[in-house]
């Protein structure tokens, strides 16, 4: 029963990593989209809720958002578009063919 909620727990990040990939690579960085998940993240917390959405930041929105962050201060917006669609099909194939047969076999 904890094992199951572990696998499921980990499979739903991965599907929120994915899902605001997808939408940063159709809205590109500097955008409302971009601007929105930043606002997750907090320098310097203070309160609760503030240490709760950096948590939820970095379990849930990070990955997706520092690596468009990184690509887009290096490369043009075609380019952006282009390395970030191709690492969102590798990271897909990777999470699907590796990370969750992995999990399938640890967790009984």
């Amino acid at each position: 029963m904890l094992t199951d909620a572990i696998y499921a727990a980990i499979l739903f990040a991965g599907a929120i990593q994915f899902m605001n990939g997808g939408f940063l690579w159709l809205m590109g960085f500097p955008s409302m989209y971009s601007k929105y998940l930043e606002g997750f993240y907090t320098k310097k917390p203070e309160q609760w809720h503030e240490y709760l959405f950096n948590v939820l930041f970095w379990v849930l929105m990070s990955g997706a958002y520092f690596s468009m962050k990184k690509l887009a201060s290096k490369h043009s917006f075609w380019k952006t578009k282009l390395y970030y669609g191709i690492g969102l099909i590798v990271a897909f194939l990777v999470f699907m063919l590796v990370v969750i047969p992995i999990l399938a076999a640890i967790i009984p």
